[in-house]
């Protein structure tokens, strides 16, 4: 006979079935690409364009630039996190500090097991200056929740710590202002397990060139100062699951990864 499920197991079931219900798994797989125009001359879809474009601006604005600001001494001498936030708010090593709203660090609990690290703060975060509030936010919650975690026992921040102007991707220089501060925020917090959502946040912290798609589903070392190792496991990050919410039925495979190892 069947034990009865325990309310721990009703919550955590509740909150599977909205995660997948959200978008569904069940969506049709991706339709083919279109055949190449016979033309070579053909100009790039506007979005390529726009977002070389982009790229190009940032650069010639000076936010690719490298930092005006050592920021590892800085972190460095920091003894807590609340002395880590204190030091990003006087760090000016960071061009993005200049056109963001205000400095977005972390949320939830610094002795938590987990430790979850994304890309960068959008528009929703800038605004109320907490990492991961918008929509991918709440599909983060809700994919946490599915195996029995929340802001209790876990710390959400992310690589980079100011948002980049239009919801661009971070320029490299911007982002190697900011990890000194990242590489610090996990030595101090020492998580059980670390979550890199997001392929910035993977291969900054990995130091790898690989992209997400190679990286994610397996563990990795992630080596603090002092030698000690902390499981590693790069994901998707939530914004890509809900443009391709077909890819969610390997982010549930990388949870019951990081629940199995939680558990051991």
């Amino acid at each position: 006979m069947t034990a009865p499920l325990s309310p721990e197991d009703v919550r955590a079931l509740k909150s599977l079935i909205g995660w997948w219900d959200q978008s569904g798994v069940e969506a049709l797989p991706p339709l083919p690409a279109p055949k190449a125009a016979a033309s070579s001359s053909i100009a790039p879809p506007p979005a390529a364009s726009e977002a070389r474009a982009t790229g190009a601006q940032a650069r010639q604005a000076g936010f690719g630039a490298a930092p005006t600001q050592d920021g590892r001494a800085l972190a460095q001498a920091t003894q807590s996190v609340d002395e880590l936030k204190q030091a990003l708010d006087a760090f000016d090593g960071c061009p993005l500090k200049a056109t963001a709203t205000q400095l977005v660090f972390a949320r939830g609990n610094p002795q938590g097991d987990v430790m979850v690290v994304g890309e960068a703060p959008g528009r929703d975060e800038d605004r109320e200056g907490v990492p991961f509030v918008g929509p991918a936010g709440h599909l983060l919650d809700k994919m946490l929740s599915a195996i029995g975690l929340d802001d209790t026992r876990a710390l959400i921040t992310n690589v980079v710590y100011w948002r980049p102007p239009g919801n661009r991707k971070p320029t490299d220089a911007e982002i190697e202002a900011c990890r000194p501060f990242a590489e610090r925020h996990i030595e101090l917090v020492k998580p059980k397990a670390l979550v890199f959502a997001g392929g910035i946040a993977a291969q900054s912290l990995l130091r790898s060139k690989d992209g997400i798609m190679t990286l994610r589903g397996r563990w990795h070392d992630y080596t603090l100062s002092d030698g000690t190792v902390i499981p590693a496991l790069p994901m998707y990050h939530p914004a890509f699951l809900l443009r391709r919410p077909q890819e969610k039925a390997k982010s549930w495979q990388d949870l019951l990864s990081l629940k199995a190892r939680l558990n051991a």
